[in-house]
């Protein structure tokens, strides 16, 4: 923002070193050049260390400027191309409120310098000749200014959302997830994590085809996230692997919930062009532990299910006598 600035006041300067030792021109004016250049390198120095607030009023110092020169200026036309500069500049910025200030700005400064001005030269249309293309550039650049931070909103909702099933991916989960958590941890409240993982699902693919391998996915994420409540955070960790952080639970609660889904898997009624499919679960709960070493621990217990057999829920606990990892489980 400050170095935008700098370039538009390092501009006029430049105009004026142009044109002013043009033939017909006036000559140079050291007092309009010399303070656009001292702006231009102070903000080249010191703009980046300025709040928004405090460079919002370098808008209506250009228009001064400008509207200092278009007093001077032989012809109608010369130097009302400038305001365009602080226009462009605020509304892109400062957005609406930048946008109606300036252009309130503008209008009164060329209102004071047409009043100072003979007749001939301050004319009521001359007025409307700068201020309608003034007010119809700053209402582009608003509106581009909005369509530019839906598309960012959108983006960013996107890249959190896994596109097959609606539910968060990786990276919109941690990041929830770490809320969560961190709230959990003020309060000393439990929570507890669910690893979820469709048993032979390659084959899954190989026999019907990556088209039903992608419905069977968004299908077994919806009944997850059918049985999870609001306070959950449900996703898609990757490939044919789910996860779900569950607020104020105990391990028992997550068993539970885990429980719950594998019913509803094996009793949902399934479409005669998809396969049935079950899921192996692995789960840890606990209260003050990280995203990290939940997700380490649920992973373990998943690899437990698997390799007891896959289509069942294990939960790791940790035995006070040996510090081993004891099943808990049930097909």
């Amino acid at each position: 923002m400050a170095h935008t600035a700098a370039a538009m006041y390092g501009g006029a300067a430049l105009d004026e070193l142009i044109t002013g030792p043009l033939p017909g021109d006036p000559p140079i004016d050291p007092t309009s050049i010399g303070p656009a250049l001292l702006i231009a390198l102070a903000l080249v120095r010191y703009g980046p260390r300025l709040s928004r607030g405090r460079l919002a009023i370098l808008g209506p110092i250009g228009v001064a400027m400008i509207a200092q020169a278009l007093a001077g200026a032989p012809h109608a036309g010369d130097a009302a191309v400038l305001y365009v500069w602080p226009v462009v500049w605020s509304s892109f910025f400062l957005g609406r409120r930048g946008a109606i200030g300036i252009v309130c700005a503008i209008g009164l400064a060329h209102a004071i310098v047409l009043l100072s001005l003979p007749p001939a030269r301050g004319y009521p249309g001359r007025w409307f000749e700068v201020m309608i293309p003034v007010c119809a550039v700053a209402l582009v650049v608003v509106r581009l200014g909005d369509r530019n931070e839906q598309l960012l909103r959108r983006l960013a909702v996107e890249a959190r959302i896994d596109a097959l099933t609606g539910l968060f991916n990786r990276r919109g989960f941690e990041e929830r997830a770490a809320l969560s958590l961190s709230l959990a941890a003020r309060e000393r409240s439990p929570m507890a994590l669910a690893m979820f993982d469709i048993d032979h699902f390659k084959q899954v693919n190989d026999a019907w085809g990556h088209d039903v391998g992608d419905r069977v996915l968004a299908r077994t994420g919806r009944i997850i996230e059918h049985q999870a409540r609001e306070t959950d955070i449900v996703a898609r960790f990757g490939g044919e692997e789910f996860v779900v952080l569950l607020a104020g639970s105990e391990l028992a609660d997550a068993h539970s919930f885990a429980e719950r889904v594998r019913d509803a898997l094996a009793g949902a009624v399934h479409a005669p062009d998809l396969p049935v499919v079950r899921v192996s679960v692995g789960i840890d709960a606990g209260r003050g532990k990280d995203l990290r070493i939940l997700a380490r621990n649920a992973d373990d217990a998943l690899y437990r299910a698997k390799r007891a057999g896959r289509d069942r829920t294990i939960s790791f606990e940790r035995s006070p006598a040996d510090g081993s990892a004891p099943e808990v489980a049930r097909v």
